[in-house]
């Protein structure tokens, strides 16, 4: 089946916002505005007081799309990690968890049953525990039970995979105060401002030919995505784009690490969704009716260029070269310079905006995503099952 994007669509913002019910665009738009209120919680709670005693290591829990947060953190983290890290979905802990330790569960709903489990688990050891999540919710209730730090997360309604900076930002003021890595306060209004910049280079009424991300949709439609990035900042914002698109465009991606990617991957190259066979002026369709497979396109999630090391560099040229030779087409997503965050910030808004247009115009609404609720019900009900 041809895929066919209706790029007419793209070009009205009234006919967008109406194909956008649950306001994923409007969302997404809104990410600035997420990290300054987020920023405002974190600096209410008394998070600098977890400062005052060093934990042995930090054990963070979470499942589904509040697991982004945890990769953010990891990406400004790098390689450069002050003291054992470890994430554990739940509901189990590994067994040396203890009460020299920290556990940080993060949800959005507060409902998840694995982080939920988890806590439980924490405080029967005696651990030390920060929850993150919305007030009164189920897993804020626990965190205060066991007499952990509760930092709230705004109620705004809309979807977790569109909440990322209400969970991150709390999660990277605990990472602060902790001295695992720095990111002050400054640097949160800096991200904030990126966001906002992104949100209108990207907005709906902003034509395809200067809008990136209606750009990026347009190369995308009726090709495969194998989403890459070299470097910590860039591995985290194409795992967010693919996962992005599979919620939002409901359209498969692969993605990964460049340096994965040179050592397994790259044999897409070799493979029949890299051909490209030349078109037949006298070829008959109806006479020879067997699908095509999706063409490749090549993501790059770049640094800025002046924070790209040599290593990274090379293997994003390397990409790029072999991809030209094969005659695979690639698109290129840039960071502008700035502090880590903004970069992160800024390539992860440019991939939700990219999603989001790309499902828009191909007919579906971005917003739900009901497989996900559905699996998600029946391994409730055999959780329940089991249980009962």
């Amino acid at each position: 089946m041809e895929l066919k994007l209706d790029e007419r669509l793209l070009d009205d913002a009234d006919a967008l916002a109406a194909a956008d019910p649950g306001g994923m665009l409007r969302s997404i738009a809104g990410s600035g505005a997420q990290v300054r209120e987020a920023a405002t919680f974190a600096a209410e709670a008394d998070v600098e007081a977890l400062g005052d005693e060093r934990p042995r290591a930090i054990v963070l829990s979470a499942v589904g799309s509040s697991a982004a947060a945890c990769e953010v953190l990891r990406a400004l983290l790098a390689d450069d990690v002050p003291l054992p890290l470890v994430e554990a979905s739940g509901p189990a802990l590994p067994r040396w968890v203890g009460p020299l330790d920290l556990v940080i569960a993060v949800s959005r709903s507060g409902t998840a049953s694995p982080t939920l489990d988890a806590v439980a688990e924490a405080g029967r050891r005696g651990c030390r525990v920060v929850t993150i999540a919305s007030p009164r919710s189920p897993l804020s209730v626990l965190g205060d039970r066991v007499r952990g730090l509760t930092l709230p997360v705004d109620k705004a309604d809309r979807h977790t995979r569109a909440s990322l900076w209400s969970l991150a930002v709390p999660l990277l003021a605990v990472a602060d105060a902790l001295g695992l890595v720095a990111v002050p306060p400054g640097e949160f209004a800096l991200a904030a401002d990126r966001l906002d910049l992104t949100a209108e280079i990207c907005r709906p009424g902003s034509e395809s030919f200067v809008n990136p991300a209606k750009r990026l949709a347009l190369d995308l439609a009726g090709n495969l995505p194998v989403v890459w990035g070299a470097g910590a900042l860039c591995r985290v914002a194409a795992k967010r784009f693919a996962r992005q698109l599979h919620a939002n465009a409901k359209y498969p991606a692969l993605d990964g690490g460049l340096q994965e990617a040179a050592h397994g991957t790259v044999a897409l190259f070799d493979g029949p969704f890299a051909e490209t066979p030349a078109e037949d002026v006298f070829h008959d369709p109806f006479e020879d009716p067997t699908p095509k497979p999706m063409p490749l396109r090549v993501v790059l999630m770049r640094d800025a260029i002046d924070s790209e090391n040599e290593t990274d560099g090379g293997l994003r040229r390397a990409a790029e070269y072999l991809a030209g030779q094969r005659a695979v087409r690639t698109s290129e997503l840039l960071a502008d310079a700035g502090r880590p965050i903004e970069r992160l910030a800024q390539l992860i808004a440019l991939g939700d905006f990219a999603s989001v247009y790309l499902g828009l115009g191909l007919g579906l609404d971005p917003s739900p995503t009901r497989s996900v609720l559905e699996m998600k019900e029946r391994i409730d009900s055999a959780r329940e099952r089991r249980d009962g």
